[in-house]
């Protein structure tokens, strides 16, 4: 396939326009991403506030949700059950699992096992709250959706491709960025309120960019994948 300037010229200027719409709305899309966090709290019935407000980006702040881990001082064996099981999953079920899965299951054990060590070892509690998780992980993500243009554009517009074909990508890209980083940390606050702090690693780790990594690798070969498929339609009507 031949490399055309315009279409890198043309991805260059994607690239600055969404991320300056990014820029500009990113206080709404902030907004809109907790009320989605906490309409999936009502539905897993864990109570929430709103907490102080935090600077995520120079000139971007939001407000935090607020909740609360689980109080392992009335449940002292929790910890140790929850590292007990991983590890016993993880040893009976090795040979039996497909070999991606053997890194995500070590992730878990790791996870609960060193924070299992912090929690006897050094302090009963871990040193971040929910509402400062929250925070982590609003900023890591806020970075991460300014970066997505970068990432997808230089690697699929560069492509001789419709234009309203890669924006479309690029489109569905960031709207799945936003709805699965809500369904994410709503997940992770939630487990935190009925499991405690010890799964907090495990879900900023494995959760967080690990996951974010997972679906943008997704994308971009279902992404090239439709290219390919208008390409070789193109090519048949030459043919």
């Amino acid at each position: 396939m031949p490399f055309r300037i315009d279409s890198l010229l043309q991805g260059l200027a994607i690239i600055v326009l969404v991320d300056v719409l990014l820029l500009w709305q990113m206080p709404g899309i902030l907004r809109w991403h907790s009320r989605a966090v906490e309409i999936l709290l009502r539905l897993a019935k864990v109570p929430w506030e709103l907490g102080r407000e935090m600077a995520l980006l120079p000139g971007i702040s939001a407000v935090m949700l607020r909740t609360v881990y689980l109080d392992y001082r009335a449940h002292p064996l929790y910890p140790a059950y929850f590292a007990g099981a991983a590890l016993a999953c993880f040893c009976i079920g090795y040979r039996r699992w497909p070999a991606p899965l053997k890194p995500m299951f070590f992730l878990l054990l790791a996870g609960l096992g060193i924070t299992l060590l912090y929690l006897r070892m050094v302090s009963p509690t871990v040193p971040y709250t929910p509402e400062d998780f929250c925070a982590i992980w609003c900023r890591g993500e806020a970075c991460l959706w300014l970066l997505l243009p970068p990432i997808f554009a230089m690697s699929f517009f560069i492509l001789n491709v419709p234009l309203s074909l890669k924006i479309g990508w690029l489109f569905l890209l960031l709207l799945y960025s936003f709805l699965w980083s809500a369904v994410r940390l709503a997940l992770a606050l939630a487990t935190f309120h009925y499991f405690g702090s010890i799964w907090m690693p495990f879900f900023y780790f494995a959760f967080g960019f690990l996951t974010d990594f997972l679906y943008i690798v997704a994308f971009y070969s279902l992404a090239m994948d439709g290219a390919a498929t208008f390409l070789a339609k193109r090519r048949e009507l030459w043919q």
